[in-house]
């Protein structure tokens, strides 16, 4: 076991630990006006029993909150009141104005400022040591999920099957980064500043997949297929800000549908197109583009007390389309719809500008059950600027670990195959982050 491990753990056990030991006394009715009558005694043991039982329940949900740095965060939120609150022995009676000279004053301020430094060490320190654990290791990127899917009206006649989404990175280089921005900030110039600025956090791998599986009976498939819909892999930098609460994401992305139906297979298309419909003809078409992404992402769950229903989640996104693929290695972008005479829209006209705001709905005081909201937005960014709008509305219920999710789409770009047919449909599953 490393020994950044065994520090963490002994950081968090004595942090727990410390404060319960000096949070309860603080909320005990022991803490009372000595000097008090017995109405005024049963009156505030009253409202100190329901402050006890309330801190009872944002102690235990600390406990629960999952992730290291997030329970650190919520009992340092849960601490500071109380701490704050505690009464002192030396304080002035109330109603009598405080002596302060001006150099207690000083130093008054001088001990909070160190109590702030010394809490944002020991925060930055286990943000340190929970980055090097999670070195090398994959992880979600968008929510992934697995639902049965039904469409509602669309253009293309699609059927009821299952859908899978896996979105997932992998961090290339983030260490290296790290040693880089510290030597960076030793210099103590202009220029280690600026070199500082520029570094980025991390380098990614991504992968995006979109698989319809056609498990219920099909008036189209003899058997049970699994058709990919979207192979989206790319690599990015990115840039944390505010200790990551903010992200800035630039990158460049590969989108295909995987197929491998040309233009130069005409008949093929018409043959199944008559055959068994649009959807049929359309889920081979071979489809792909290349695009360079801009994003900036918000998480303010990172610095609000998870115990609390205010927290919200956004991202703003722009994609420029390029007329290549395969990191430009593999020929011009395929996204002309060659089989309707007239028909010159490209991805662009429905693409380019996206846009993501998340927040709860509701919580259990126990911070365990929650019910929560997304919206996802998208149009078209450089040829016909929001003139087709797409929109995703998701409802998620969470205990624990289990994450139920419901959701509806309604515009296009569902994929590479469809990206110009206007689709509405629905889908309950599980949602995997």
């Amino acid at each position: 076991m490393p020994p950044e491990h065994g520090l963490r753990q002994a950081a968090i056990r004595s942090l727990c630990l410390g404060a319960a030991t000096l949070l309860i006394p603080l909320a005990s009715p022991a803490n009372a006006d000595a000097g008090q009558t017995d109405a005024e005694r049963a009156s505030a043991g009253q409202v100190d029993e329901a402050a006890q039982a309330a801190f009872y329940r944002q102690f235990m949900a600390c406990q629960q909150t999952p992730g290291e740095i997030a329970r650190l965060r919520c009992f340092d939120a849960l601490a500071a009141p109380a701490v704050e609150s505690a009464p002192d022995p030396d304080a002035p009676v109330p109603g009598e104005p405080p002596e302060l000279t001006e150099e207690q004053l000083a130093q008054e301020a001088e001990r909070l400022r160190d109590e702030q430094e010394q809490r944002e060490t020991r925060v930055a320190r286990l943000e340190s040591l929970s980055r090097r654990d999670e070195l090398g290791m994959l992880t979600a990127d968008d929510p992934n999920y697995v639902v049965f899917a039904v469409p509602v009206d669309d253009d293309i006649g699609d059927e009821n099957h299952a859908e899978f989404y896996v979105s997932l990175k992998y961090p290339l280089i983030d260490d290296w980064f790290e040693k880089g921005q510290n030597a960076f900030r030793n210099w103590d110039t202009l220029y280690g500043d600026f070199f500082n600025s520029v570094t980025p956090d991390r380098l990614l791998l991504h992968y995006n997949g979109l698989y319809d599986f056609y498990i219920v009976d099909s008036d189209r498939y003899d058997s049970a297929p699994i058709v990919s819909r979207k192979q989206n892999p790319g690599i990015s930098f990115e840039y944390d800000f505010a200790r990551g609460r903010n992200t800035l994401r630039v990158g460049w992305f590969h989108e295909s549908n995987g197929q491998t139906l040309e233009e130069d297979e005409r008949l093929r298309f018409e043959a199944r197109r008559v055959l068994r419909g649009d959807d049929f003809a359309l889920a081979e078409v071979s489809r792909g583009w290349d695009y360079a992404t801009l994003r900036w992402a918000s998480n303010t769950l990172l610095y609000e007390d998870p115990r609390k229903e205010n927290w919200f989640n956004y991202q703003i996104e722009a994609r420029l389309y390029c007329d290549c693929q395969g990191f430009g290695f593999i020929g011009e972008r395929e996204d002309a719809i060659w089989w309707e005479e007239g028909n010159d829209v490209e991805i662009t006209d429905f693409d380019g500008l996206r846009g993501m705001l998340e927040r709860p709905l509701w919580r259990s005081g126990d911070g365990r059950t929650q019910v929560d909201a997304r919206l996802d937005v998208q149009t078209g960014l450089e040829s016909s600027f929001a003139q087709y709008w797409s929109g995703r509305l998701t409802l998620g219920a969470e205990w624990d670990n289990l994450r139920l999710t419901l959701f509806y789409f309604d515009g296009y770009g569902r994929d590479p195959s469809t990206y110009h047919l206007r689709t509405q449909y629905a889908g309950l599953g599980l949602e995997l982050r």
